[in-house]
Formats: structure tokens, sequence, C-alpha cells
């Protein structure tokens, strides 16, 4: 059972490092030591597309053969639901991989992590960090505390602190923290992360744009008594509970339902989309996810969920998006969505196609005396307990399109 368990480890972490996120020997290490079975005791096969699941149960200390190919694959795994939809989940390797490698976590270092999951995330920046380090992780979600501090001890991650509390207030006693993260999307960042934040390091969070699932990655940092970001990756976590939760623009149910106006009337690629032809299938979907964030900043109504591409979507109006294959744009009620749509990707092209790193990112908190002031290229976001300010910060026509 040990040889097999090795192999099967191995054979998984070959195959996270083949998809790229995985580049330095401490990530690597880290995801051939931490056994992701020994963290569920069960996982639900979840049907994104209908809202349906049915349960699967397993022992952690003896999973059957088929659990583990599902564990060992490159897949989410939800594990709980409430409303219908995942609230809690082991997030996919190769996203956890990359959030690891954007982290630059380093022995001794102290971590504070937003959304326990299952305590897989937690086990391996343990592994990091070492002995000399400290991860806390919190969870509104009392059950999943209870389960994952067990489950944690059991696999020898006692050390790590599970605590049940609002993810918004952080945990004082443990900090300052070198290193924040955020396993969930947020529609805003917590003044107290700010607060608890230790002097030369950084947060991570997936930080919500537009319509409820679209959760572009910010690094953020302070100076003195700015709070500055950039992007620096792309995830669609499921949404924050507790303090931090916002009226959505647009839910995932909503997003379903914009798509489920009868049968889609298909329209033409606008410009500068249909050059994209010839591009790689990869490259293709780069240049997609950076004009879903330029929608997601200068339009709000960006959609990329439960259908799947990339366009508008607005409640009571219906959907325009641009197709998976990237070959067409399907329009579900309101053909005025269409002409939208082109224009913005007018704009967008306009602006030189801008992509992540392109944009400079500045928080204000609403409580402290600054105000942002909008300029040229630059678009205000007005959030719960902050306001963004997402600056382009690179010439028109910089960028290729």
């Amino acid at each position: 059972m040990q040889k097999r368990m090795r192999e099967l480890l191995d054979s998984y972490v070959d195959d996270v490092k083949a998809r790229a996120p995985i580049k330095s020997e401490a990530v690597e290490r880290a995801f051939r030591r931490v056994e992701r079975h020994r963290l569920l005791e069960r996982f639900l096969n979840y049907d994104h597309e209908n809202w349906e699941y049915d349960e699967v149960w397993i022992d952690p200390t003896e999973p059957g053969t088929e659990h583990l190919k599902t564990i060992y694959s490159d897949s989410a795994l939800v594990t709980r639901v409430s409303g219908g939809l995942p609230s809690s989940s082991t997030s996919q390797p190769t996203l956890v991989a990359q959030m690891l490698e954007l982290l630059e976590l380093a022995p001794g270092q102290r971590v504070l992590e937003i959304g326990a999951g299952t305590g897989y995330n937690a086990a391996l920046m343990q592994e990091i960090v070492g002995d000399a380090g400290h991860v806390t992780t919190i969870d509104i979600q009392e059950d999943v505390v209870a389960q994952t501090r067990r489950l944690l001890r059991a696999a020898g991650y006692g050390r790590i602190e599970v605590i049940a509390r609002d993810g918004a207030l952080g945990e004082p006693e443990n900090g300052p923290y070198d290193r924040i993260i955020a396993t969930v999307g947020c529609p805003d960042i917590s003044p107290t992360w700010v607060d608890q934040l230790a002097e030369g390091g950084f947060m991570l969070v997936p930080l919500q744009h537009g319509a409820e699932g679209f959760n572009p990655v910010v690094r953020m940092w302070k100076e003195g008594e700015r709070v500055l970001g950039r992007f620096v990756g792309f995830s669609g976590f499921m949404s924050i509970q507790g303090e931090l939760a916002a009226e959505q623009m647009l839910s995932f149910a909503e997003q379903k339902q914009a798509t489920a106006r009868g049968r889609a009337e298909e329209r033409p690629l606008p410009r500068p989309v249909d050059s994209w032809r010839d591009m790689g299938r990869h490259e293709r979907w780069l240049k997609l996810l950076a004009l879903e964030l330029f929608l997601g900043i200068a339009d709000g109504r960006v959609c990329w969920a439960p259908a799947g591409g990339c366009g508008l979507a607005e409640q009571g109006r219906g959907a325009c998006l641009i197709g998976k294959d990237m070959e067409k744009v399907e329009v579900y009620g309101d053909p005025l969505l269409y002409d939208e749509l082109v224009e913005e990707c007018m704009r967008w092209e306009r602006l030189g196609c801008p992509g992540l790193e392109d944009w400079g990112l500045e928080f204000y908190m609403r409580d402290a005396g600054r105000r942002p002031e909008q300029g040229q290229n630059t678009w205000l976001i007005p959030r719960k307990f902050t306001i963004e300010l997402a600056r382009l910060q690179k010439a028109n026509g910089d960028s290729s399109c």
C-alpha cells in the first residue's frame, strides 16, 4: 500500500508539474509530502450545469482505488453544498500550485489563510514554512473547522491552527503575518487584513470584478499609508461568507438564468477577437482572459459562468457570450447586448488590448481621509470597505492585440 501510494503521489505531482504551475523546489517538495486523500472523508460528484450532486464517502486511511484516481486528478472536489451551491471544497491542484508559487513562502514565515477548506493548502504551506513558521487558517463554517482540524491532526499537521470565525476578522494574536492568502472569492478586502499584514509582507486575494465567480488574483502590499496591488492570475473560487459578502451584481444563479432564454442566436466575432483564429488554444485563452479582465473593470457586467466563454450579462436582459470555442458569439435575450459587447471590444482594442501586467491598482479605505481621483485611463470600483482605483499603466497601443 505504501509503495502504491508513493507511486500514485509521484505520478500526481509529475502531472501537475507538466501543466506548468510548479516551478520551485519548495512547492514541489510540499506536494510530494502532503497526501491529499488524508484530508478527505467525503466529496461530491457535482454537476455544475444542473446543480445536482451525489455524495461519495471515503476512508482517509484506506481509500478505494477508484476514489484515489479522482482525488489525485487535477480536479477541484466539492465537499459541502449550501442552498444548492458549493460552500466548501479542495481546490484544483494546478490552481493551488499556482497560488503557492505566487505566495513566495519561505521557512519561518507566519501565514494567515482565509478559507480552510479541507486543510490541504494549509498543510502544503506548513511544509514550506517549516517548524519555525506558523500557519493559521480560518473558516466561518464550524463543521468544516471541526473536520479539518481533526483530519490535519491525524495526518501529522496538528501545529496548524484552525479557527472557526468570520475570515474578515483575521486573527490578531498570531500576527503580524508575512503572508495573507484568501482561498475564496472576495467582493472586497478586509481592513483588518491590512492591519495584520507585516511590514514587507503581502496579501494574495481572489478579488471579484463584475459578476460572481470572476475573481482575478491580486497581490497587495502596503507602502506607508497606501495599499497598492497588481493582477497576477485568474481564479474561479466560490464566494466568501460573512462580513465581506456582498449583494451580487450578477450571481451564479442569475448568470445561469441569463443563458436560459431559449436557443442562442449566433453572431460573428467582433474585433479584435476575430483576429485570434490562427493563434494556439492557450494563447487565445489568455487573450480572452485579458478581455474579461477589462470588462470586469470598465463595464462590470462580465459573465463567464456557467455557460463558459466570456461576454456581458445583465439581469432581465440576458447574455451575450463569446463561446468556449471562440468561433462565434452566442446571444441570449436582448440582441442589443451584442452591439454593447462589440463596442466594449473596440474600446479595449483602442487601449491596446491591455492584459494582467498592464494594470496598477490602489485601494482607498472608505473610513480614511484619502480619496481617489479618476483620471485618464483610470476606473473607480466602489466596494464595501474600499474604493479600488484601476489605472492602465501603458499608453494606448503599447500592448499587442
